[in-house]
């Protein structure tokens, strides 16, 4: 199969059409939740889910809580990125469905069972969280990834973009072309971040106090999320505002080099490294601001979740952030690597209580206008129609 979908596949009118979602996930995090989100939700379009997930330790609480909400899911076996045997896996679980869903958190993910779906007969759809070139250690190993990505691509039917800043870089990247991209931006369950949080008990169970202000960062503990730029800026942020505590929420592999860090930083005691937390939203809701100092970024969701909370964010102008973040209004943008920069920042933010809170209003309207998750799902709803040539009306969408 290659090019645009032709009109007519998929099912009969008047039964629902089966999605097939296939990912490669290796934890639990925005490009998961979006998958949640979507899935629980595309039913009312008149579509399906099933998902299908690779065997890893690290998603277990995902998918025990997806299949909690209802949602149908079949594991496969973990395979390595390019291991052929995927693309086997791929042909036996993608069969006989409607439409196949391909959600890719990163560039080297999924590519054999991309090629797969090719062949099943169904149109594919690809949602890409990042729009990075691939890297590798070995010679030419980038290059080789960039022939597979780009030969995969060739038969997608349709690639989600989720923002408009990635959408251009796809088509620059991977020379999608324009007529086969669409940007989608992400969206946020925002009744999720309007109840009401024990602030006081969500501070006292991250060994805070009442005084204390704080900043967040939620986000695996990853080269490409900037922790490390996060704790050389701390030192600068002290000096003026000692009461100042950073909260880490998230786990990975640089969890030890980190505290590491802050140890030989002197920051130890102003940083709270709180693992893997489910209420989100209480954390938010319990701090000061959001700090996302990343290297690589699409759009990412806890922005737009702080947002949502009403706290303004201190971010990496990277990828489509800068479509969430409006610098001097809704928070501020620093460029990446730049710890002084992210003092600077930060600083700006907290000198006036007042400014801090308009900031935080102005992100919460923004969150509201611009980014609820039901426009996010109609908008892939109409992509799966668009590909299979359906123009009867199908549900009623979600509630308004």
């Amino acid at each position: 199969m290659g090019g645009i979908a032709t009109p007519g596949r998929g099912a009969p009118a008047g039964r629902s059409r089966r999605v097939a979602y296939y990912t490669d996930a290796r934890g639990w995090g925005g490009a998961e939740v979006y998958l949640t989100d979507l899935t629980t939700r595309i039913g009312a379009y008149g579509y399906e889910p099933h998902v299908f997930c690779s065997r890893r330790p690290g998603t277990r609480g995902w998918l025990d809580d997806l299949e909690a909400r209802g949602v149908p899911v079949t594991l496969f076996r973990a395979t390595g990125d390019l291991d052929p045997r995927g693309f086997f896996d791929g042909l036996r679980l993608l069969r006989g469905h409607d439409v196949v869903h391909i959600n890719r958190p990163h560039p080297r993910t999924c590519l054999p069972g991309m090629a797969a779906a090719r062949l099943v007969g169904a149109p594919v759809v690809v949602t890409e969280h990042l729009a990075e070139l691939p890297v590798s250690h070995y010679p030419g190993g980038a290059a080789f990834l960039m022939f597979l990505i780009r030969a995969v691509n060739a038969g997608v039917d349709r690639t989600i973009a989720v923002s408009e800043l990635s959408r251009r870089a796809l088509e620059r990247h991977y020379g999608i072309p324009r007529e086969r991209l669409v940007a989608i931006r992400n969206g946020i369950d925002l009744s999720a971040f309007a109840a009401p949080a024990d602030v006081g008990a969500v501070r006292e169970s991250l060994g805070l106090g009442s005084d204390d202000v704080v900043a967040v960062h939620v986000g695996a503990m990853v080269e490409r999320k900037g922790h490390s730029v996060a704790l050389h800026a701390m030192p600068a942020i002290l000096e003026r505002e000692p009461r100042l505590r950073y909260v880490f929420l998230g786990e990975g592999v640089l969890e030890e080099r980190l505290r590491r860090e802050a140890d030989g930083l002197g920051v130890s005691d102003f940083v709270v490294f709180a693992g893997f937390r489910r209420d989100v939203a209480e954390v938010l809701a319990a701090s000061d601001l959001l700090i996302l100092p990343s290297d690589v970024e699409c759009l990412p969701l806890v922005i737009l979740e702080a947002m949502a909370s009403g706290l303004p964010v201190v971010a990496s102008d990277v990828g489509g952030v800068s479509e969430a973040v409006v610098d001097g209004v809704t928070g501020r943008l620093i460029g990446p690597r730049d710890p002084s920069g992210l003092a600077a920042a930060v600083l700006d933010v907290l000198a006036s209580g007042g400014r801090r809170g308009e900031m935080g209003e102005a992100g919460r309207r923004r969150a509201r206008d611009e980014f609820d998750i039901n426009a996010c799902v109609a908008a892939v709803a109409a992509t799966y129609d668009s590909v299979l040539g359906v123009t009867e009306s199908r549900g009623d969408g979600p509630p308004r």
